[in-house]
């Protein structure tokens, strides 16, 4: 869901095409050694509006808003933090400050910051290059190791039409492919009858049965499965081998952290001193904002 800060921003931008930004890294270096955040942009009474500011609410932003031109989103930004510090004053000298939807509203932002805050730094200590790379070596170690054939086939409905094609095929398996577009059912023919690799699992058993048999560049005899009758040729085999590291490295990080963020939770909360009510109000009083609005 939107809040009115990154609604007020979009339409401002009007989020248009993204341009590339072209800022070198020579450009970024430099700039970062001149600035720290504390750059006041604009001053609404006695608030002053930081770089600091402007860039974390950037990082709030939905990554489709984080494209545009970064003059722009500065621009854009710094007007939207100008319009809510004069919005606050204004607010404030109305005693909004004091009602109870501001107070639980407030808490509930700090709340929020500071165990989100808690969660980042935990999960920063934790999940590391050690730990990823140890997480790798665990999966590597039970990775089971199985044989898997490349293979083609041809799919016709009687079997007479299939000895015919497999006689065919005897003296050239180079045609095969041709004759699996030419005369095959099965979905594959298209492909020249090309299934890729599989397990021996993958298939049905009579098939499979059948393709393991081969030797590469053999030609099967008729094969009938619930599905028809096939003729088959062997390409390849192969065993299966673990991804790379860094092929799994993106998905590995992303389950660590999920599987680390809920262990963190869990810890905390069993430190805790938690004690949930028997009875309880009724439940449907939730969706009401007399609850947190109370007579206002």
């Amino acid at each position: 869901m939107k809040t009115l800060t990154t609604s007020v921003i979009a339409l401002s931008l009007g989020l248009g095409t993204a341009f590339a930004q072209d800022v070198t890294e020579a450009d970024i270096t430099d700039a970062l050694a001149k600035n720290d955040g504390t750059e006041v942009l604009a001053t609404v009474g006695e608030h002053s509006v930081t770089l600091g500011d402007v860039a974390l609410t950037f990082s709030t932003l939905p990554e489709q808003m984080r494209d545009q031109p970064n003059d722009r989103m500065l621009e854009a930004i710094t007007e939207q933090l100008v319009s809510e510090y004069a919005l606050m004053d204004k607010a404030i000298d109305a005693g909004l400050e004091d009602s109870r939807e501001v107070k639980a509203r407030l808490e509930a932002a700090r709340r929020a910051t500071l165990a989100e805050s808690y969660i980042t730094a935990e999960l920063a200590r934790r999940v590391t290059d050690k730990a990823l790379k140890e997480g790798y070596d665990m999966m590597v170690a039970d990775f089971p190791v199985e044989e898997e054939v490349r293979a083609r086939h041809i799919l016709v409905d009687e079997e007479d039409d299939a000895k015919e094609i497999a006689e065919a095929l005897r003296g050239s398996a180079e045609d095969f492919a041709k004759m699996a577009a030419e005369k095959s059912t099965g979905p594959s023919g298209a492909s020249g009858g090309d299934l890729g690799f599989f397990k021996k699992g993958d298939m049905v058993a009579p098939f499979a049965e059948a393709a393991f048999a081969l030797k590469a560049g053999e030609i099967s005899d008729p094969v009938k499965t619930r599905f028809g009758w096939h003729v088959i040729l062997l390409e390849e085999r192969r065993t299966t081998e673990p991804p790379t590291f860094a092929e799994i490295e993106p998905d590995l990080r992303r389950q660590l952290t999920q599987a680390t963020a809920q262990a963190i939770i869990s810890e905390v909360k069993g430190e805790s001193e938690v004690e949930k009510m028997e009875e309880t109000p009724p439940s449907f009083l939730i969706r009401y904002e007399q609850m947190f609005k109370g007579g206002e």
